[in-house]
């Protein structure tokens, strides 16, 4: 049975009731991106919703006001956790208005649009069965009390029904944000747990979309819980036990507590006083380059080898030396403390100065000589170009590596960025140039044949790749026209699933690398790929200059500590204006660069599992998000069903 609807009210009133619904769900949701970096005012992420739950619940059950609602919502969350995308616009001079019109807004709400979808259906299908209070007036108290009792489990019983289907449909609709063309998962609403790492930890075994499952949960109960308490003091004159909000609060401890034990287990102490742990000490450095000053230097035919990273890397190899001597010298009559020195050397994707080439057929870069059809005065423009490249990445490779090796002493593995400029097989045999990759490469020995690379995969929609493109000739057309190029000549995405092996210097031992490239650490699906069993580790290399000194990078690196829980794998990330950092298995920072905005890097011993096996988020993705979608089903079809027959 349904509240029976309200008396007529004045045009004047409803209207002044619509603004003010308008005004908080747009404010309530510009205060749920708080809970998120780089603010991190956690506990909102429990509380965060009430309000737009409020709007939803307490007004007309109607889809498309729903929608509405929930839409701003999303202005709001979205609009304050992403303004840092604006920043993009400095690199290209648009005038800050002009970008926020053409291209944020309408970003904003594409993402909002999804999480309008999920007002709709909470306003309607999802809406809890508010049965009106008992009327108990005249009563004998042993009637009054079973009356309200009876009421109260109806409600109860509501309540836990809209709060499974509420927390489902929310999951599945960021999911649908975090997948496809405009794919961006940052800040869903599991991620604002990450604070103490223990409830984040299930997501090894659910993925961390279906994490925002239990805060939604949490904040449907606690507003019906709310709701039936006042409504049962205010008629009955007593407390009612709220038995749906305890259960909760019982399971979400039952969850914290073996999260904090599994947290511990995947902890850097814990893992490395196991003798199946390789400690692998790894060396983040980064400049701080602005993007503007890249493409100028770019532009200008510029290729120095990028000097001041050379010197910024041999500098801080020695602080953390004379670091590291100095803590054994103050330990030294109480424990025998190990001195490690970095294996691996990690720059940021924008780092190396210098372009590769690498034969699509065979997978394979080279530098030789080989049969290239050049038809344009275009393609041999660009192919006289590419040579002189091939020279400067031979040059690098046998002055300038070689001298960083020595001026450290040690026989170290470079892993950085660099374009790779494709080469793609013709049906006479020769080869022609077609477009480009933007890849991760592994120098390990001494020569460009030992190099490793690993193409990215996953593209930056309208940043690297021009959506529906390919199949619409209109686009070709307006893009050729804008941009000066033929589609296909710029970034094309990778392919591949085999992890880069690469020897630990000093260990003896091989290491598989799980390439993320840009923000690919931010994409569990891309990096699922890559895990077989045995030592493996995640690096990413990241140019956050795009986006300057925002909060790109801080919540960049929160999301990607989520992709170390999911694979249990730990990850060193080298990121340009970002931040640089070391992340063990558990999701908690080993290492941080101390100022993320400025030259500088952060080392660590990363703790590497050689007998690491596969969580089940890696062998079954998103498995969560598809049982989610089946109780949103469910209850599709039960809500039709009560409609039809209540017809």
């Amino acid at each position: 049975m349904n509240t029976p609807e309200p008396a007529e009210v004045p045009a004047t009133k409803k209207s002044k009731r619509s603004w003010l619904a308008c005004l908080i769900s747009l404010l309530s949701g510009g205060i749920m991106a708080l809970a998120f970096a780089p603010y991190d005012i956690s506990f909102i992420v429990w509380v965060g919703l009430l309000p737009i739950l409020t709007v939803l619940w307490c007004g007309p059950a109607k889809f498309w006001r729903g929608f509405f609602m929930a839409w701003l919502y999303g202005m709001g969350w979205y609009g304050v956790s992403f303004w840092w995308i604006h920043e993009v616009g400095y690199v290209f001079n648009i005038p800050l208005w002009l970008f926020i019109l053409i291209a944020f807004l309408p970003l904003m709400a594409v993402y909002s649009a999804m999480l309008g979808l999920w007002g709709g259906l909470t306003a309607t299908v999802l809406r809890p069965r508010f049965t009106p209070s008992p009327d108990t007036t005249g009563m004998r108290p042993e009637k009054q009390k079973e009356a309200w009792g009876t009421w109260a489990w109806q409600d109860t019983l509501s309540t836990l029904y809209s709060a499974a289907g509420v927390a489902a449909t929310l999951v599945c609709v960021e999911w649908m944000r975090s997948s496809g063309t405009l794919a961006f998962s940052w800040n869903t609403l599991g991620m604002g747990m990450y604070h103490g790492l223990s409830l984040v930890q299930w997501a090894e075994f659910v993925g961390t979309t279906a994490l925002s499952f239990i805060p939604a949960f949490v904040a449907v109960i606690l507003w019906g819980a709310a709701r039936r308490s006042y409504l049962y003091f205010k008629g009955a004159k007593r407390h009612c036990h709220i038995w749906d909000f305890y259960g909760t609060m019982i399971v979400l401890f039952m969850l914290f507590l073996g999260g904090l034990f599994i947290s511990k287990s995947y902890s850097q102490n814990a893992m490395l006083r196991r003798d199946s742990t390789l400690a692998l000490p790894v060396l983040a450095v980064q400049t701080n380059k602005d993007q503007k000053e890249k493409i100028s230097e770019r532009q200008r035919g510029i290729h120095d080898f990028n000097e001041a990273l050379l010197n910024t890397t041999v500098q801080a190899a020695q602080e953390v030396l004379q670091a590291q001597m100095k803590t054994a010298q103050e330990n030294k009559e109480h424990l025998a403390f190990p001195i490690h020195q970095p294996a691996w050397i990690i720059w940021p994707e924008s780092a190396l100065t210098f372009d590769l080439s690498k034969d699509t057929a065979k997978n394979q870069l080279f530098t030789d000589d080989r049969p290239v059809q050049l038809n344009t005065r275009q393609e041999m423009r660009m192919y006289n170009y590419i040579r002189y490249q091939q020279d400067l990445a031979t040059q690098f490779t046998e002055q300038a590596l070689p001298a960083l090796r020595e001026q450290l002493g040690l026989p170290v593995v470079l892993i950085s960025g660099v374009d790779e400029h494709r080469f793609v097989p013709t049906e006479n045999g020769a080869l022609k140039i077609e477009g480009m990759l933007n890849s991760m490469v592994c120098m390990s020995g001494t020569d460009i044949n030992t190099m490793q690379s690993a193409a990215k995969q996953h593209l930056m929609p309208f940043g690297e790749y021009i959506p529906l493109a390919d199949s619409c000739k209109w686009i070709q057309d307006t893009y050729t026209e804008v941009t000066g190029t033929q589609v296909g000549d710029g970034i094309h995405p990778g392919s591949g699933s085999e992890p880069m092996l690469t020897p630990v210097p000093g260990k003896g031992e091989t290491v598989g690398i799980i390439p993320a490239v840009c923000y690919e650490d931010t994409v569990g699906s891309v990096l699922t790929k890559f895990v077989r069993k045995g030592p493996q580790v995640i690096v990413n290399i990241s140019n956050d200059a795009w986006f300057r000194h925002s909060a790109c990078g801080a919540q960049q690196a929160r999301n990607a500590a989520f992709r170390c829980i999911e694979l249990r794998r730990p990850m060193v990330r080298a990121a340009n204006m970002g931040y640089c950092c070391a992340i063990a298995p558990n999701g908690a920072v080993i290492d941080a660069q101390e100022t993320p905005h400025e030259s500088g890097y952060s080392f660590a011993v990363l703790p590497v599992d050689r007998n690491a096996g596969f969580t089940l988020f890696a062998i079954a993705g998103d498995w969560a998000v598809f049982v989610c979608l089946l109780i949103l089903m469910a209850e599709l079809i039960v809500y039709f069903l009560r409609k039809k027959l209540n017809a």
